[in-house]
């Protein structure tokens, strides 16, 4: 039993002896960065860059994880990612040795020098996360962080909804030119939009990066470095292809019918007034989704479609009024019967329906020439539409 005693003494002994040396280790280390924090920082200037060797290099990337349009008819866009920042600072290096060992430490952005760099063509950025910047014994710095970034992209819907964009988010310094930081793109980042999240109504196909300089004369010799991230965008058409592809084309051919019914029929100025409500309703539509309805090919399509709508309810006014009015204003010696009558219905006491005379079958003859001729215009402008889809 004495032995057992013993026994369980001297493993709780060694336990408490661990222990002690692990926190005495943990207290050591902090200490050790403590000093060095303090040590880097003194005297340390953050306002000044570390160009004593040329311009620094700055390595920046941008890795996208969101994109979506919060307002497609103001073309405003917006993107979340990682934006990175990697640099030497010649101030900010230290023997691993004299730290206990300490190889990295991070450090509050404002006690050190941070290459200004910004997103040129945004509207609002907002920083999600509050970042610090990581500090490596040899002087390599990298800083990181994650914003969201709203921008304006300049669309092109002419052949909405099978349209594609490209929008650009631009990073540059206003504060530093060529003279002071070389700023470059970052390998292996911002190449792939196969990661990148977006809306239902978009699919990212491509995301490039190219880098630029910018040359006044007021800075010469000098220039502004801008590295642009090109968003290559496809809109998934399907989403809009049940509610406004379909009812436009269709409305538009039942409008094309319309030259097919009976010239003089009362029956046709209703459904051409059917019809110019409904193509309306598709423009008021369409005209919510983009920024000018005019400028698109769909818009364009509904716009003629009013125009032969109207010109078909003309000509079945003015047939309309050819046969009802005119045995009054023609005379059978000038022109022959114009109109035949057919016998009364007895059951109903209503008088059978006229008939225009063959002296006017030059009307019928311009319906069937409309519908030929707008139906060409239609196909091409459909086949305009269609050939974006690939």
């Amino acid at each position: 039993m004495f032995a057992l005693k013993m026994n369980v003494l001297m493993i709780i002994t060694i336990i408490m002896i661990m222990s002690f040396g692990i926190f005495g280790e943990t207290i050591s280390k902090t200490n050790s960065e403590t000093k060095l924090i303090a040590d880097l920082l003194a005297g340390y200037h953050p306002k000044v860059a570390p160009t004593d060797n040329g311009p620094v290099q700055v390595k920046m990337g941008f890795d996208m994880s969101y994109f979506d349009f919060i307002d497609e008819p103001k073309e405003l866009a917006i993107a979340h990612g990682f934006v990175y920042r990697g640099w030497n600072d010649h101030r900010l290096q230290w023997n691993e040795a004299d730290y206990n060992g300490t190889r990295r430490v991070n450090l509050d952005r404002n006690t050190v020098w941070v290459p200004h760099i910004q997103a040129a063509n945004s509207a609002k950025v907002t920083e999600l996360l509050e970042s610090q910047v990581l500090v490596f014994s040899t002087g390599r710095v990298r800083f990181y962080q994650s914003l969201q970034i709203e921008f304006l992209c300049d669309m092109d819907l002419t052949y909405f909804p099978y349209d594609k964009q490209s929008c650009n988010i631009e990073f540059g310094s206003s504060l530093y030119t060529t003279e002071h930081i070389n700023l470059t793109a970052s390998p292996n980042r911002g190449t792939n939009g196969s990661r990148v999240n977006s809306a239902k109504d978009f699919q990212i196909t491509t995301l490039d990066v190219q880098r630029s300089e910018k040359s006044f004369r007021f800075i010469a010799p000098y220039s502004f470095v801008d590295v642009t991230y090109t968003i290559g965008l496809k809109r998934v058409s399907s989403v809009y292809r049940a509610k406004l592809v379909v009812p436009s084309v269709l409305t538009s051919f039942l409008i094309l019918a319309t030259f097919l019914l009976p010239t003089a029929s009362k029956e046709k100025i209703t459904f051409c007034s059917n019809m110019f409500l409904c193509l309306l309703l598709l423009i008021a539509f369409l005209h919510t989704t983009v920024t000018s309805t005019v400028e698109t090919v769909l818009g364009q399509l509904l716009a003629f479609s009013l125009f032969v709508d109207f010109f078909a309810t003309i000509m079945a006014v003015v047939s309309y009024n050819i046969k009802n009015r005119g045995t009054s204003i023609l005379t059978r010696k000038d022109y022959g019967i114009m109109l035949q009558d057919t016998t009364m219905d007895g059951d109903s006491g209503m008088r059978a329906e006229k008939t225009l005379s063959p002296k006017f079958a030059w009307l019928r003859y311009i319906d069937v020439i409309s519908f030929i001729g707008f139906s060409i215009v239609f196909v091409i402008g459909l086949a305009a539409i269609l050939n974006q889809r690939e």
